[in-house]
């Protein structure tokens, strides 16, 4: 049994994901990953994270292995240190977008990358075993919890190093989720040059991602929107960014208030690195998820886009098979793969911006290159998601739109891997259409549901 989901190992803090499972991961660590190198544990601003930490803390050292406790950071900072500083892996502790409750368990090897899905197996047969027959090493081999919070710093210098032309004077609004990036984006936009509006940098623990970030940008969009038409120059904003909890997501808002997502980013991205002759292949990687809008418009300029399943690690693998460069999601993941290895919200911003300035436009022009396709995505509870979407009215209801969408659209109804939810996507020309086929898939979902509740 992998306990290992889309992204890494995920529950409700303390009953879901206990401090057994976070106990035993560090040591499952400390006896199978990279022997002989120091590792390191990172954590968002949840307050379960302290708990998980000292766990994971504990499960390292008692292998007889050391580890760095680099207190709060992004994923993307702990994935970039881990390789830039000769660690054997490290673990982040975060649910990433998911509310405070929640927790996860995110894996990286010396790399800076998530271990692979054999690493992950071994990880959770030695979790889930009755039995722990790894070494206890006593006295002076105990491993060593060591400091490591000023490390952050060098992830931020990195950060600073990215852009190609200086920020100075542009007028950019954060929305940093009660998160990671809270203590660190603000400073490196400063660093460069921008005048900074802060939202949502005051985590307590339970706040993360609640109703601010990029899963909920009503917030950052009445902040940017102009409320009036004559006012100022000076007291508008150039453009927005929001981030998720662990920041490895970025969606914009541009000077008018509207929103740009991650097909959107990539779009802009896409034109500007083929403009400078580094887009490796023409080709661009999304997801099944990608809004076609995205494929249309980069088709228009003899740029690929390739899809794979929904996850970072996929567009990841993708491009690293293929040597391609620039790859994401439309959640806002977004791999610039030249630059670092791994989605990073903060650093999708920045050379957002760099983009914009060095090609002289508001970001409103620069977002009017792609027209999203009408797109309505839902989130359907589900005990055993899995075993929902295999059921055969399932499948024969998916089968019943998708033959109703030929040659007007698609549909796509998948198992999250990070939420107890089954996720519904339709996508066509006509939103009454799009309506019409996610109120049938949905109702299916819920009485399916409802029947495999009864036969618990």
């Amino acid at each position: 049994m992998n306990l290992f989901g889309t992204d890494g190992i995920r529950g409700v803090a303390n009953t879901e994901l206990t401090c057994e499972i976070a106990y035993r991961l560090g040591r499952a660590m400390g006896i199978h990953l990279s022997q002989g190198m120091d590792l390191c544990v990172g954590r968002d601003t949840r307050l379960s994270g302290d708990m998980l930490e000292a766990a994971i803390v504990a499960g390292v050292t008692s292998t007889g292995r050391n580890v760095l406790r680099l207190g709060v950071i992004t994923t993307p900072g702990l994935s970039f240190l881990v390789k830039d500083l000769g660690l054997g892996g490290g673990v982040m502790i975060s649910a990433s977008h998911n509310p405070a409750e929640y927790n996860g368990l995110k894996v990286f090897g010396p790399d800076g990358k998530k271990i692979p899905d054999e690493t992950e197996c071994l990880f959770s047969e030695f979790i889930s075993a009755e039995r722990d027959d790894g070494p206890f090493p006593t006295g002076a081999s105990i491993g060593r919890a060591l400091p490591g919070e000023a490390l952050v710093l060098r992830y931020a210098r990195f950060l600073e190093n990215a852009p190609k032309e200086r920020l100075s004077g542009l007028r950019v609004a954060l929305d940093t989720a009660n998160g990671a990036t809270s203590s660190i984006a603000p400073g490196v936009w400063r660093n460069l040059g921008a005048s900074v509006t802060v939202i949502n940098d005051t985590p307590d623990g339970l706040n993360i991602n609640r109703e601010c970030g990029s899963t909920h940008l009503d917030s950052l969009v009445a902040l940017v929107r102009p409320r009036d038409a004559s006012a100022e120059a000076s007291t508008r904003f150039d453009v927005g960014f929001a981030y998720d909890g662990d920041g490895d997501r970025c969606l914009a808002v541009d000077e008018n208030g509207d929103v740009l997502d991650g097909d959107h980013i990539m779009a802009i991205l896409a034109l500007d690195m083929a403009e400078q002759g580094v887009l490796s292949g023409n080709t661009v990687v999304g997801t099944v998820m990608s809004n076609y809008g995205l494929e249309e418009c980069l088709s228009k300029r003899d740029i690929v886009l390739e899809r794979t399943p929904v996850g970072d690690r996929y567009v990841l693998e993708k491009m690293e098979e293929r040597g391609f460069k620039l790859g994401g999601e439309q959640s806002g993941h977004i791999i610039v793969r030249d630059v670092l290895w791994a989605g990073d919200g903060i650093l999708t911003s920045l050379l957002l911006a760099d983009a914009m300035v060095r090609a002289g436009k508001k970001m409103s022009e620069l977002r009017r290159i792609m027209t999203s396709i009408p797109q309505t995505l839902v989130n359907v509870k589900a005990w055993k998601p899995k075993d929902l979407v295999g059921r055969e009215a399932v499948r024969l209801a998916v089968q019943k739109v998708e033959a109703d969408l030929v040659g007007k659209g698609r549909v796509l109804v998948r198992p999250s891997g990070t939420e107890p939810v089954v996720r519904i996507m339709v996508e066509a020309g006509d939103s009454q259409v799009v309506r019409s086929c996610i109120d049938y898939l949905e109702g299916v979902l819920r009485r399916e549901e409802q029947a495999m509740q009864g036969c618990k």
